[in-house]
Parts: structure tokens; C-alpha cells; sequence
């Protein structure tokens, strides 16, 4: 919607609300997806203002949210320790040079991956491992071109919310025709970020280490370079897009003698994940009703604690979902379901159930939402 933003001219505001009753298998305290066998939380929130008008545009959005990456996390409440910026998720001013070139500066958003940190922008709520190990928002300056159907950005910044600024991400769009577009993007680490920045995927530093609130695995994230791509098609209504993501680090022996928890900061040899995924949504015509889905074949390689890019070092996943879906107006509701089975549990083992080992999981979400 927009409002007259006196004088700061029409602003465009959204925003949303989403919460859910969660029941899932294989829960337990030795269990990847946490002790709890059934709840409630709320998922996310966020209000976005934009002024996209006139030589100084603007972004401030106020959000929270956590996600669950089917099979690789527990279900939990919105983290406000998530970020350093607390619920200040985006707040970047654009200055649009040409009709067809700008510039921006602040809290940007990510460039990497198909898949949203909101769920109400997804097929499922549930989202895939590939999204879990992506870059979401970092600080920095990025540039823009739109030309015809090509546009492309490329942002330089701390990446994973860092405080580092050695991390450069892209993306490249092109508009086949109407119905069908290709996307690449990527992320490329400059320099080395040292265990002791912060990183948000677990809310504290790259090791864990300084406020000790855990964060085992992300100094191979936050020195990974990563490339990928989807391409989007529309078929009598049937929204198809397929994504594949490569994501590596190179070994690190700076910080060897260095521990975290009794877990030592040494990437001994390069590790990496590589997963693919086909997601599929229709909406049924003249109806509130839709259906999204996806499918998803993930794999990872690696030799040590901080190559624990999703469940365990080596661990490889197969994993589907499925999400029928009412909306009407700006309320919808949801009900999200969805399967993973380990073909490789990792090193050490790692898996769900009261042992911690087990190889399946199942989980079922009740979706309750507000967009605008």
C-alpha cells in the first residue's frame, strides 16, 4: 500500500505476520531437530517502508524471523540476538544515477538463493537445506543495471554479517519472455574472516566462542564462495523453477590452535555442499486455494567441526514438501508438510529420534498468516 510520507513524498509500505502449531518424528535432546515434539511459534514479522521516487530513494525494514530448514533444525521462536543490527533487517539509501544504473549503501539485502527468509513468499513454508547455509542480509555498497530484459547487481560487504568487509555477491536475471527468467548468482570471499567476528546464522561469533551461545560450523561459512542459479518457467498456471547451488571453502590453518568449546578453528582440507531442487506452485484458478511443493537432493563433504555445513560434516540428505494453501485478501493459512531421509548421517553420526541416529524425520506445520 502507499501513504504520503509528507515530506519525504509516497512511500510504499508491506509487511506481514506469520505463526505456526508444529508436530514432528525424531525429536529428542540428542536429536538435530530438538527435543520438542509438537508446539506453537511465531515464525516472523517485518514492516518495510520505500521511497522509490525522486535523486535520494530509500529502504528501512524492521523484521525477526527463524526458519525451519527441513531435517536440519529445530522448530524456535523469532532470535533477536540474531543480527547486530537487532530487528533492523534492511536500511540502505539508492541513488539512481541513470534511468538504468544506481547505487545503494547500508543494510542491504542478500543476493543469493531463490528461496526468502519470509515464508509467505515461499510454496512452502518449510524450506530446503540449500537456503539454510546462504547469506541473508550484510552491510555494504552494491550497484545496478537494468537494460531491456537483463539487469544485473553485484554487492560489496561483510557478508555474513561479519563486521569483515571482504565478501562479494551477484546477480545476473535475464527475462526469456514473459513466462520464463534465468538467474546466477554468487558470493566470493576477498579475504579471510577470523572465528571471532560475528555471524548471525547462530546469533554470536564464527566459533562460539565469545558469548557463548554456540556457532560451531561457521567459520567455513563465513570464508566460503558460493555459485548458483535457478531458472522460473509458467505453464498453464503451473510455476516451476529449478535451483542448483555449489558452495566451497578452501582449507584455513591460520587459526589451527585456536578453540572454541574444545573444538579447534582449523579447516583442515576444503569442504563443500552441493544441493539441487525442483519447487513447484499452482494456483487453482477462479479460487482461494493453492498448492506449492518441493523436492531436494543435497550433499556435503568435510573433515572437521567447522565443515558442519547442515546436519553433520558429509551428511546427504533427500527431502520433499508439500503445502495446499488458502488465502483470501491479505489472510491465508497453511498447512505444511514434509519428509527428509538421510543417505549419509555425517561424521560423527548425527540423525533424529531418541539416539540421535536415526535417518528419517517427518514434520507438519499449521500455518497462520497476515500479509499486506
Amino acid at each position: 500500500m502507499q501513504i504520503d510520507g509528507g515530506p519525504l513524498g509516497t512511500l510504499k509500505i508491506s509487511g506481514g505476520v506469520d505463526g505456526y502449531f508444529f508436530a514432528q518424528s525424531g525429536a529428542s535432546g540428542s536429536s538435530v531437530v530438538g527435543p520438542k515434539s509438537n508446539g506453537a511459534n511465531i515464525s516472523a514479522f517485518m514492516i518495510q517502508a520505500k521511497k522509490t521516487t525522486g535523486p535520494i530513494q530509500f529502504t528501512i525494514q524492521l523484521a525477526e524471523y527463524t526458519n525451519i530448514n527441513l531435517g536440519a533444525n529445530k522448530p524456535k521462536e523469532i532470535n533477536g540476538n540474531m543480527y547486530t543490527t537487532g530487528p533492523l533487517r534492511a536500511a540502505y539509501i539508492t541513488l539512481p544515477l541513470t534511468d538504468d544504473f544506481s547505487i545503494s549503501a547500508g543494510q542491504l539485502d542478500s543476493l543469493e538463493g531463490y528461496e526468502s527468509a519470509f515464508a509467505w513468499n515461499n510454496p512452502v513454508a518449510l524450506r530446503t537445506v540449500i537456503a539454510s547455509v546462504e547469506n541473508s542480509e550484510s552491510r555494504g555498497v552494491s550497484a545496478s543495471y537494468n537494460q531491456g530484459p537483463f539487469s544485473g547487481t553485484v554487492i560489496f560487504g561483510d557478508g555474513y554479517d561479519t563486521g569483515v568487509f571482504n565478501y562479494l555477491q551477484f546477480l545476473t536475471s535475464y527475462d526469456i519472455n514473459a513466462d520464463s527468467n534465468l538467474n546466477v548468482f554468487g558470493g566470493v570471499a576477498l579475504g579471510v574472516t577470523g572465528p571471532n567476528s560475528f555471524a548471525y546464522g547462530s546469533g554470536g561469533s564464527s566459533n562460539g566462542g565469545a558469548n557463548g551461545v554456540g556457532g560451531q560450523g561457521q567459520l567455513a561459512n563465513v570464508n566460503s564462495n558460493m555459485l548458483g542459479g535457478w531458472y522460473s518457467t509458467v505453464i498453464d498456471g503451473l510455476n516451476l523453477t529449478s535451483e542448483v547451488q555449489y558452495q566451497y571453502a578452501k582449507p584455513l590453518h591460520r587459526y589451527a590452535d585456536v578453540t572454541s568449546g574444545g573444538v579447534s578453528d582449523n579447516i583442515a582440507k576444503e569442504t563443500s555442499n552441493l544441493g539441487v531442487a525442483e519447487f513447484a506452485e499452482y494456483q487453482f484458478p477462479g479460487t482461494d486455494y493453492s498448492i506449492g511443493s518441493w523436492a531436494e537432493y543435497a550433499t556435503s563433504h568435510g573433515s572437521g567441526a567447522q565443515d558442519n555445513w547442515f546436519v553433520a560434516p558429509n551428511a546427504e540428505l533427500v527431502g520433499f514438501a508439500v503445502a495446499p494453501t488458502w488465502q483470501h485478501g491479505h489472510i491465508y493459512s497453511r498447512l505444511n508438510a514434509g519428509y527428509v531421509h538421510l543417505l549419509n548421517q555425517g561424521q560423527p553420526v548425527a540423525g533424529y529420534g531418541n539416539s540421535g541416529t536415526g535417518k528419517n524425520q517427518v514434520v507438519g506445520t499449521l500455518e497462520l498468516g497476515l500479509v499486506f
